[in-house]
């Protein structure tokens, strides 16, 4: 029993001098409880930008129009008219579900004939997927509800009359881009994504520091070998181990897992090769100046949890705080996932995912520009600073005893 505690204790000595693990053991756990409940804080998705095209432009289309106004599940985008700009909406992601009111509305209602309001709804994410059906369903049956009460309101009926009414408004819900709302559409394409930003930062952010490690980052130095020419070589080999990992994880989601992978095939390999110039660039940087792959390893194991979850890919960025919103922004992880499912899902072009490429394309420049760019000049290895394993700290010789 004494030896147990002995070997307790000196874990515990340890944890408690590096400060590194010692933030992963006590503080991290807080950390991420925090940033989810920051993420889900509304917990319920309210509204949704919803587009009404009104073809009817009558007191009953316009009494449909004020009862998606009146709910606080839905929020009514202005100036969408025709159904091609709630076409164009849901491509663009400024729209998620859309309302349209047939031109003979007014008319079939007061001969009580059948008539159909179409609703459509964004199904590449099940989270507005799933609240929207939901919400159309509850604010359409109260609306039916109210107007059959309001138009029976003070008349005798028979029967069959009564059913005439309540049966003269049907709606038809269409769900676009994931009809059949595949978990594994909806969620694997990012799950690839992440795999391939970690495994890639974490492949050549082992580089340099393997090379301090050993004491040959020396040789680099001082050669006569330009800096972009060390970057280049450095990073050749995983920048294209990781371009191939892309296009076979790819293949194999569509091919095995049934995901939807749609879309130009030009524009998933642009992507590809984009997001591979920041992710290789960046790890390349993150090599340069990390004390040693320990520290390397640490602090890429500790971003990969947020980083999924405030991209936006899994909860929409627009309910989260805005300060999430806009960090998530500055990571290309969010970039990618977003413009992979525009392509892929929605099999749009490259006019939408123009903001995408560029910003993506800023991204690469920027990282390629800090991996060329490094000083050769060694700095004196800072005395008391970060250590593998918090040093060579050895227990005392009756420590097993």
């Amino acid at each position: 029993m004494q030896q147990l505690l002995n070997i307790a204790h000196y874990e515990v000595v340890h944890i408690f001098k590096d400060r590194i693990l010692f933030l992963v053991v006590f503080v991290v756990p807080f950390i991420y409880a925090s940033l989810l409940g920051m993420i889900y804080a509304s917990s319920i998705l309210q509204q949704v930008p919803l587009a009404i095209v009104d073809l009817d432009h009558s007191a009953e289309s316009r009494a449909v129009v004020s009862a998606f106004e009146n709910s606080n599940d839905f929020r009514v985008i202005p100036s969408v008219d025709t159904y091609a700009e709630l076409e164009q909406g849901m491509k663009n992601g400024t729209v998620r579900a859309g309302v349209v009111i047939p031109e003979d509305y007014s008319q079939s209602l007061s001969q009580h004939r059948l008539t159909q309001i179409l609703t459509v709804y964004d199904g590449s994410n099940l989270i507005y997927g799933y609240n929207t059906r939901r919400y159309f369903q509850l604010v359409l049956n109260t609306f039916s509800a109210e107007h059959t009460a309001a138009y029976l309101g003070g008349l005798g009926m028979s029967k069959q009359e009564i059913k005439s009414v309540m049966d003269s408004v049907s709606v038809t819900m269409q769900v676009w881009y994931n009809p059949n709302y595949s978990y594994s559409t909806f969620i694997f394409p990012g799950l690839i994504i992440i795999i391939l930003h970690q495994i890639g930062l974490l492949g050549i952010g082992l580089t340099i520091t393997r090379e301090k490690e050993r004491n040959t980052w020396l040789q680099y130095l001082c050669a006569a070998v330009p800096q972009w020419k060390i970057f280049m070589g450095k990073a050749l080999p995983y920048f294209i181990v990781n371009f191939f990992n892309y296009g076979l994880l790819l293949w194999l989601a569509a091919r095995f897992i049934n995901v939807k992978l749609e879309g130009s095939l030009a524009l998933i390999l642009l992507l590809g090769l984009l997001f591979n110039i920041i992710i290789t660039s960046l790890g390349f940087v993150i090599s340069l100046y990390a004390p040693n792959s320990l520290q390397v390893s640490r602090y890429l194991m500790l971003l990969s949890v947020p980083l999924f979850f405030i991209a936006g890919y899994t909860w929409p960025g627009t309910h989260m705080p805005v300060l999430l919103y806009g960090l998530g922004k500055l990571m290309p992880f969010t970039w990618m996932a977003e413009g992979l499912r525009l392509v892929t899902l929605k099999d749009l072009g490259a006019n939408y995912l123009a903001i995408t490429i560029i910003i993506m394309s800023c991204m690469a420049a920027f990282t390629s520009f800090l991996a060329v760019t490094f000083t050769k000049r060694r700095n004196p290895a800072a005395e008391g600073g970060l250590v593998v394993n918090s040093g060579s700290t050895y227990p005392k010789k009756n420590f097993l005893n």
